[in-house]
């Protein structure tokens, strides 16, 4: 029994001393701890807007560069508004409307854009001129009309537009703002080049059949078109009153930055809490630690010192260098050692 008792007892201290054994504890330990880990909340800035697109007329002015070749403005402020969805953080919610006359036409409702980032952009790619439904061209109105939407929706604005009134705003006053102003973030932006191009013209078929001529269009009193009612350039004096008088900020698309960065100075601060589990980090630690009770440990390997002498043990190292054997020469075998 007593024998019994010694060798259970030396098992007991030979466990303790072992390094896998605290090893697969530690395991246990941090396994058990991520099972009890509450999850960690995360605060992370998210945007919520509607882009509203201008799809008149003088939207079809190819004044623009896309890939090396001539390309119209829709084209450009489609290829904006990708961007501008393409770097909104997960959580955010985009919406897309396009206008032409004096109202926005909601195509659909902010909706979260990593989840449908596919169907959006599909449909602002399929965003054409076509789908207008009048020659005419508001924007003062327009822009009026898409701040009551964004504040019914709850959303940011990005206004996109040449800013050429069709026909020529009387310029007896803006529309009254009041009821909408500072009551929506957001940006306008401007769209197309700063020299007058022809507008191009097309029948009832969607063919082009030239551009509009001086006569074909009412003359303007005043402002950037008065005498070249029939060319188009972005109206930057008109578009920067109006964000002015509403409270917006206001880009033009060729101006260095990005889209994202001048909207974001402009837009309002929301973030997004999000409940991140961190169960998976213990276990990974949990499974590291297991691993590592696992492999054997490296074995130091005993060497005699240097200027040993024979008589030091375990390890005796023999130097024959040659066939001689005189002694106290190279490769004597020391006498202690010899056979008798």
């Amino acid at each position: 029994m007593a024998g019994h008792s010694r060798r259970a007892q030396r098992h007991a201290v030979t466990a303790w001393q072992d390094r896998g054994f605290w090893l697969r504890a530690a395991a246990l330990l941090v396994l058990l701890a991520g099972l009890w880990l509450p999850p960690v909340v995360v605060s992370r800035p998210i945007c919520v807007v509607t882009a509203v697109l201008d799809i008149t007329l003088s939207m079809n002015v190819r004044d623009q560069i896309l890939d090396g070749v001539p390309a119209s403005r829709i084209a450009i402020e489609k290829r904006a508004a990708r961007a501008l969805l393409e770097e909104l953080p997960c959580g955010s919610r985009f919406g897309l409307a396009v206008f032409v006359e004096r109202q926005p036409f909601l195509l659909f409702e902010p909706v979260e854009t990593c989840a449908n980032f596919s169907a959006l952009d599909q449909e602002i790619a399929a965003v054409d001129w076509r789908m207008g439904w009048d020659s005419e061209s508001h924007i003062g109105e327009t822009l009026l009309a898409s701040l009551q939407m964004a504040r019914k929706l709850g959303s940011d604005l990005v206004f996109m537009t040449d800013g050429q009134e069709t026909p020529p705003v009387s310029w007896d006053g803006a529309p009254d703002f009041s009821g909408v102003r500072d009551s929506v973030r957001g940006l306008v932006v401007g769209v197309g080049g700063r020299a007058f191009s022809p507008i191009p013209r097309y029948d009832t078929y969607g063919r082009e059949v030239g551009v509009y001529r001086a006569g074909d269009v009412p003359s303007e009193t005043k402002g950037l078109f008065r005498g070249r009612e029939h060319l188009s350039a972005v109206d930057e004096p008109h578009l920067r009153a109006l964000a002015a008088e509403t409270g917006l900020g206001y880009r033009h698309l060729d101006d260095e930055g990005d889209l994202l960065a001048a909207y974001r100075e402009h837009a309002s601060p929301l973030t997004r809490k999000d409940r991140l589990r961190i169960g998976w980090v213990a276990g990974g630690l949990a499974l590291i630690l297991t691993l590592s009770a696992m492999l054997p440990l490296r074995q130091p390997v005993r060497r005699a010192p240097a200027g040993c002498g024979a008589a030091r043990r375990p390890v005796t190292t023999w130097n024959f260098t040659g066939p001689s054997r005189k002694a106290g020469g190279p490769g004597t075998v020391p006498a202690s050692l010899e056979r008798p």
